[in-house]
Order: structure tokens, then C-alpha cells, then sequence
């Protein structure tokens, strides 16, 4: 006897393509992801290296940062400005030991705490951008996702460098 297999031949077909449309379409979109990750820790770094190097306000760096990741001049990808959640620089100057500070004694103590420095005396670029989460992927139980970066870095004004920051 002959049996007629047509018919679960279609619907194991049928499972088997919408399977891998999700799954390609995840792999798609997870790059993607990482992609935006990438841009914003490299944006994260350029906050950080213009606290370290300029002497620009917090709100100058972070007209900067926003301009880094989504200006119409750049040729690669640009991120939307408003799934930009959160621009946050937070500088902090840190005192160095020198020559007319070193007879006091608090500054002493300081310096040999500050070999080890906490993190919340160093300064901070954070960035928070978010996706909304396509609906064939709403098995993963979120319609929003957000990617945060943060960055920290020693600047300081009393090491060398007079720079005095703008308000």
C-alpha cells in the first residue's frame, strides 16, 4: 500500500521556513544590536577623551557626543536622535600632589588614597539608547530595549594642567 505523504511534507515545510525566518531575522537584528553597542562605546570614549583633553563644559560634550552619533554629514550609520534616552557627562576634578600642596598633610593622605581612586571621584560619560523590539520578536517578552554605555576616566585640574573648565 501506497501512503500519500504530500500533505505533512507541506506543513513540516511550512515550520521548518518560519522557523528559520525568526531565527534569521534574530541574527539580523542582534547584529544590529551590536553595531549601535560599538558606536556607542566609541562615542563613550570620545566623551571621555575630550574631558580629559579640552576644557569644555558638560553640556558642550554632550552637544558633541550627540552630534558624533547622529549629525546628517556622517557617511556610515547614523543613530535617530530620539531613541537617544540619556547623554550623562559628570566631571570631576581630581587634585594632584605638587610642589605648593605637599607640605599639608590632608593633601598627603589624599594623594596616597588616591593611588587607589574610587570610582566615584573619577569623571563619567554615560550613554542610553533604545530600540523598540520588532513584533515577530515579541517572544522575547520586552517591547523596548535599551543599551547603556558608561565610561570613566581621570582628569585632572591640579596635575600640570591649568585648565579650568567652562561653565
Amino acid at each position: 500500500m501506497v501512503k500519500n505523504n504530500k500533505g505533512q511534507a507541506f506543513v513540516e515545510a511550512v515550520f521548518f521556513f518560519s522557523i528559520m525566518i525568526v531565527l534569521i531575522f534574530s541574527v539580523v537584528w542582534f547584529a544590529k544590536i551590536l553595531l549601535t553597542w560599538q558606536q556607542l562605546i566609541s562615542a563613550t570614549r570620545y566623551g571621555t577623551d575630550m574631558i580629559a583633553n579640552t576644557n569644555l563644559s558638560e553640556t558642550d560634550i554632550k552637544k558633541d557626543i550627540e552630534n558624533y552619533l547622529t549629525h546628517k554629514m556622517i557617511e556610515g550609520r547614523r543613530l535617530d536622535v530620539k531613541r537617544i534616552k540619556e547623554i550623562n557627562v559628570d566631571i570631576k576634578d581630581f587634585q594632584c600632589l605638587g610642589l605648593d600642596n605637599m607640605l599639608d598633610l590632608n593633601n598627603i593622605v589624599n594623594f596616597f588614597k588616591g593611588i587607589i581612586i574610587p570610582a566615584h571621584e573619577l569623571s563619567t560619560v554615560s550613554i542610553t539608547y533604545s530600540y523598540d523590539v520588532p513584533k515577530i520578536l515579541s517572544f522575547i517578552g520586552m517591547d523596548e530595549f535599551k543599551i547603556k554605555t558608561k565610561l570613566s576616566v581621570l582628569a585632572g585640574s591640579g596635575c600640570g594642567n591649568k585648565m579650568h573648565r567652562r561653565k
